[in-house]
């Protein structure tokens, strides 16, 4: 992602209409190698800020990712540390695009995310990743 490029209108809606694709292909991925997590999954998706930010540019959502299934749980939460990581770096992002008049309620809330919880949010994932991936064989 070049976040000088990201102020380009044509170039930041096709960034918001891939990740679209994405979200909807991987949410169900991962719901369905952890469906004991089914409602904490669902609680912390960003794809519903993803909508809005399509809904308010006049975008269409496009066709779910065709993506593979996942080997195991371990494999999933990997997943998830790098999708709730990717969240931190949403923040820069965020004030990237304030320059380009894109803020939470016009068009950026997907990279603006949970704002100040943020950081809350991404030590409890450290935390629940721990204990999910505490054996060696998780962790391998």
């Amino acid at each position: 992602m070049n976040l000088r490029r990201m102020q380009q209108p044509a170039h930041y809606q096709r960034v918001l209409q891939v990740f679209d694709s994405f979200l909807a292909g991987w949410e169900p991925v991962v719901a369905a190698a952890l469906p004991h997590r089914a409602e904490w999954l669902r609680e912390r998706s960003r794809h519903p800020f993803l909508r809005q930010d399509l809904h308010v540019l006049g975008l269409a959502s496009g066709n779910p990712a065709q993506l593979p299934a996942l080997p195991s749980e371990a494999a999933a939460w990997g997943s998830i540390y790098v999708m709730e990581g990717s969240a931190l770096g949403g923040s820069v992002i965020s004030r990237n695009l304030a320059g380009a008049g894109l803020g939470p309620e016009h068009g950026a809330a997907y990279f603006h995310g949970w704002g100040e919880a943020t950081g809350r949010m991404w030590r409890e994932v450290r935390e629940l990743l721990e204990s999910e991936l505490a054996s060696p064989q998780a962790l391998a």
